[in-house]
């Protein structure tokens, strides 16, 4: 089910003299499921039991504002109204990606994350850019606009994405995601700072389930605060084979 379904087209029109109708979202009776395409599960803990043990860990917090699909015509910063229509065009191009670990509550419960682009790390932009510029396969999966300068202000499309990008231009915008966009890119959100930095910027590292060599991750998060902030946590972990006692150090620890 693409974004853009009845429930988008009526947020959109639940303006003015419509807006008092839609104070309290309708009711949502249908039970979350986990979407299609999302092959991610959490790998938490490594046991000591397993063929493989981490060589490299990183770690990152980040804040991001988290809004429902039913506050999308209120004003910043209780909902996202500026970038309504940008929103709108941008959700029409793909199927809603998930909410967190890839649940999808439907209607009026779906979520949308928004954080300032400058916060998001810069291999990730990079990433985000390679994608819209190449018409790659996870086009649309992020959105990036320019940041809404208030009043009457609206933003009705993504950023034009060129080759040589300014990056001083990065501070005035901002880019808008369903929080199962997260899970696709984790190791993006934290390779920058990590001691394994090219093995995490390699997504093809980065598999589902645990095994020497690949790259495995999950991400954590709180609900959001009144003022819409939630805090999510990144971790991600590069594998290898767990060293196998030989048969004389397995001896030498008994007699220990």
């Amino acid at each position: 089910m693409k974004f853009t379904a009845l429930t988008l087209a009526i947020a959109l029109a639940a303006s003015g003299a419509n807006a008092e109708i839609y104070q309290k979202p309708p009711l949502n009776n249908v039970k979350p499921h986990l979407v299609e395409n999302f092959p991610w599960k959490n790998p938490f803990p490594i046991e000591e039991s397993d063929v493989v043990e981490p060589s490299c860990e990183a770690v990152k917090h980040f804040f991001a504002r988290e809004y429902t699909l039913h506050e999308l015509m209120e004003e910043p910063p209780r909902g996202l109204k500026p970038w309504a229509d940008g929103l709108k065009k941008l959700f029409s191009s793909r199927e809603y990606p998930g909410g967190w670990s890839g649940y999808d509550r439907h209607g009026y419960d779906r979520s949308i994350l928004k954080m300032d682009y400058a916060d998001v790390p810069l291999a990730l932009r990079e990433w985000i850019e390679e994608q819209e510029r190449t018409e790659g396969e996870w086009k649309g999966l992020f959105g990036v606009f320019r940041d809404s300068k208030g009043d009457e202000d609206t933003v009705d499309d993504v950023v034009d994405v060129k080759e040589n990008i300014d990056r001083s231009q990065d501070k005035d915008r901002v880019v808008m995601f369903a929080p199962a966009a997260v899970y696709h890119v984790l190791p993006l959100w934290v390779a920058e700072e990590s001691d394994c930095k090219d093995k995490l910027l390699d997504l093809s590292n980065y598999k589902p389930e645990p095994a020497d060599g690949t790259v495995v991750g999950w991400a954590d998060h709180k609900r959001p605060k009144e003022n819409k902030i939630t805090e999510f946590r990144v971790t991600v972990n590069a594998l290898k084979e767990k060293a196998v006692p030989s048969a004389s150090e397995g001896i030498k620890k008994e007699e220990l």
